[in-house]
């Protein structure tokens, strides 16, 4: 299943995602970590979210999941002993290391964020945020 010939019923693209990803050129593993992860994430948290509050650190929080997927991707190259040789020097791989272990702190920021919001809900009604 694909973003683009084939989405799920209440699934939309990523606003983030521009129209001009070619999709299908994308590697397989990318292609279904985007339509495995992020797209249900965007329709579970963004689409469907209760206020205007939760539907932000929604996108937020599916943004940076993207950006971690990425990430791992990038960083699971380290692994082809070829590339490592030729392009994959010690600093540069600490650098994509410290920016990706940055980014999870950050989305589990995103995640607290949203976990509290539902508990309040669920413990008070329905809040008053927009």
């Amino acid at each position: 299943m694909d973003f683009e010939t084939n989405p799920a019923p209440q699934t939309a693209r990523p606003y983030f995602i521009p129209s001009s990803v070619d999709f299908s050129a994308l590697p397989a593993g990318v292609q279904m970590a985007l339509t495995e992860i992020v797209a249900p994430t965007y329709d579970r948290l963004v689409l469907r979210a209760a206020s205007s509050l939760e539907r932000s650190a929604g996108v937020t929080l599916t943004f940076l999941l993207t950006l971690e997927i990425l990430d791992q991707f990038q960083l699971g190259r380290q692994f082809d002993l070829g590339l490592t040789s030729k392009n994959a020097e010690p600093e540069e791989r600490s650098k994509l290391i410290a920016r990706h272990l940055r980014l999870i702190t950050s989305k589990q920021t995103q995640v607290d964020f949203l976990m509290r919001l539902q508990t309040a809900r669920a413990r008070f009604g329905h809040m008053s945020y927009t």
